[in-house]
């Protein structure tokens, strides 16, 4: 069991046989490949006395330090830090740590084919054969390194989240269509949909999103190939739909769309849904999917529905919810900070990485109501606080305050058509206080005094901020000032204070 790279029970296992099956994996990975061959964590159980041979479960590593981003990110005193994550096995360190069985077999294997054969073999399996890039503190870019049957599990975990998407299930995979509007970019979202797609066995349009194939021909690809799915980040998925619907489009065939990239309030989903219905669309599920470049795969909410949470794999990784204050475990279905710990894998493998994001609701352990699978689901509420994240705790007028706070007050309101958040210092002094200026484009037909007012006194409510100006523009002038075109992701936040 132990060296299989994924169950194909992984969502049918009693939650009793998912334990058992997760504390195995977990303690042969420890002892064998983690502790071994990753520098960084040799060092980190070593500082702190803990012996790998001992690790027989997950409630062992509660006494390992968690890993932050500072850990991978580089910085000019470090530049090459994010190596000492990636497994790197050597003769001197496999002859010491390998199993007795193993290298027996490996040394029958040099004598009989040659030492070529034994060095492909062990290139095949540890060398970084893919590579992303997540955002770390220092700004700097931090390398995410996929050996190869690392790239074989993010495939296995986007055939899945299509899998809990409704294909094969609520929508027939024969004649399916999908159009990935996701940016190429060396960014999770978009190998995750591309190598899931791929082993899924379904006919994908890859778009490359509004940068390359600019948004015009996405809808066209959407009406005239009757696509059964659209997948792409929210905030473009939102603009598609949005021109879409005021062209008069097509899109009664589409059953699905998905999305993932950015935080996805039930606001921002009640509005998805306006324009589908508004384009003929019915039976349609809106699903989000929630992933993070250092776990290197996502995890969706399931059709029908799609209210009962992300579905994660329990037999490829370990989630832990915590008290961000204290770092101590809370209770089944309680608030706190997601934790995530890889089973097993060879590149950049983390263990205990606080991700940042806060969950409300927590982790529950019990079948879904809505599909019946029976695996952990994470709640769909999350705030993510890392800044690259675009949704982080703030200081804003000597208040703490959540970005996120913003997107739910302004994406909700079905008065406001697009928006974005801009904030300064008085003057450009960066000692000034702060200056929040909101800029809005309206839906055709609304009062904007009173959208204005609504505006001011829900942010007030939602953030103790009141915004210093709220100004209203054409959705065409809204749009450049987002720059959609120009990134990956749209520009909802833009923080022009000056640095001290």
């Amino acid at each position: 069991m132990a060296r299989e790279m994924w169950s194909r029970n992984w969502d049918r296992m009693t939650f009793e046989e998912q334990r058992e099956y997760r504390d195995r994996k977990l303690a042969h990975f420890v002892r064998t490949q983690l502790y071994p061959y990753s520098p960084f964590y040799r060092r980190l159980f070593d500082a702190n006395g803990i012996d790998p041979h001992k690790v027989r479960g997950v409630e062992d590593l509660r006494a390992l330090p968690f890993t932050y981003k500072s850990d991978i990110a580089p910085d000019s005193e470090s530049p090459e830090r994010f190596r000492d994550l990636v497994l790197q096995p050597d003769e001197d360190l496999m002859r010491k740590h390998m199993p007795k069985g193993e290298l027996a077999r490996l040394q029958v294997a040099r004598v009989l084919r040659g030492k070529d054969y034994v060095s492909k073999r062990l290139w095949d399996t540890y060398w970084p054969v893919h590579i992303q890039f997540t955002t770390g503190r220092t700004g700097r870019p931090t390398p995410i390194l996929y050996a190869r049957d690392d790239v074989a599990r993010m495939a296995e975990a986007g055939r899945r989240v299509l899998e809990l998407a409704g294909f094969g299930t609520v929508i027939e995979r024969a004649d399916s269509t999908i159009v990935n509007a996701m940016p190429f970019a060396p960014h999770l979202a978009f190998w995750m949909v591309s190598k899931g797609i791929d082993r899924s066995g379904l006919l994908a349009l890859h778009t490359g999103g509004g940068r390359v194939l600019g948004t015009n021909r996405i809808i066209n690809a959407v009406e005239y190939m009757r696509a059964a799915a659209l997948i792409g980040m929210p905030s473009y998925v939102y603009r598609v739909l949005r021109e879409a619907a005021a062209m008069g489009r097509d899109f009664s065939s589409l059953k699905l769309v998905l999305i993932s990239g950015e935080r996805i309030p039930a606001g921002m989903k009640e509005k998805l849904a306006g324009f589908l219905e508004q384009m003929g669309a019915s039976g349609f599920d809106i699903l989000g999917a929630l992933g993070f470049t250092e776990g290197r795969k996502a995890y969706s909410e399931c059709a029908p529905g799609g209210e009962t949470g992300y579905h994660v794999f329990p037999d490829m990784d370990y989630f832990e919810i915590i008290d961000p204050a204290s770092g101590e475990p809370v209770g089944e279905g309680e608030d706190g900070e997601l934790v995530y710990t890889c089973l097993e894998g060879q590149g950049t493998c983390v263990v205990r990485f606080r991700t940042g994001d806060f969950v409300r609701g927590g982790i529950v352990y019990e079948p879904c109501p809505s599909c019946g699978r029976k695996v952990p689901r994470l709640s769909s509420d999350i705030s993510r606080s890392g800044g690259v994240k675009g949704f982080c705790l703030i200081k804003l007028k000597g208040a703490l305050v959540d970005q996120g706070a913003f997107f739910d007050v302004l994406m909700r309101n079905p008065g406001v058509e697009d928006w974005q958040v801009e904030i300064d210092k008085a003057g450009g002094d960066p000692y000034e206080v702060d200056v929040i200026d909101v800029f809005i484009a309206a839906r055709p037909g609304v009062d904007e005094r009173k959208l204005e007012k609504e505006i001011e006194t829900q942010l007030q409510i939602e953030t103790e901020v009141k915004p210093n100006t709220i100004s209203f523009l054409p959705i065409g002038d809204l749009v450049e000032r987002l720059r959609v075109e120009g990134g990956m992701k749209e520009l909802r936040f833009v923080d022009k204070r000056p640095q001290i």
